[in-house]
């Protein structure tokens, strides 16, 4: 296999399992094994590697839809409930869920999440 190198320090190594204990103990971060994906508490790690297993706790109790996240169930209960919490901060567009506010400034806007959050953080807009 190629080796894998830290985004950190340039270090590389031969696997990613290797890679993933360096993160852990020399910058502690953990690394998902499976998509590379970044936390900074393992508890985040293990919520995450739900994802992976295909595990769906998270029920709605409108239409029994299953969700492997809690805060993606929270979205999904927007559409019943008709709210629209995401605004874009550029055209004042509400939306019921997270995705659907990325594709429309990317679309729209032509913005990236990484762009938008940079501006976001600058001009105190939380979107």
């Amino acid at each position: 296999s190629s080796p894998a190198r830290c985004g950190k320090c340039g270090e590389a190594f031969q696997g990613v399992e290797k890679l993933v204990f360096h993160m852990r103990a020399q910058h502690f971060v953990f690394m998902c094994p499976r998509c590379g994906k970044q936390f900074n508490h393992s508890s985040n790690l293990n919520r995450h590697m739900n994802v992976h297993r295909g595990v769906k706790s998270h029920g709605c109790g409108v239409c029994g839809k299953s969700f492997t996240q809690k805060s993606t169930l929270h979205d999904h209960m927007n559409l019943h409930s008709g709210e629209r919490p995401y605004r874009c901060s550029y055209c004042d567009v509400r939306f019921a869920h997270k995705p659907a506010i990325r594709r429309h400034l990317k679309e729209q806007h032509g913005k990236t999440t990484a762009e938008n959050v940079l501006e976001a953080s600058v001009a105190e807009i939380n979107v």
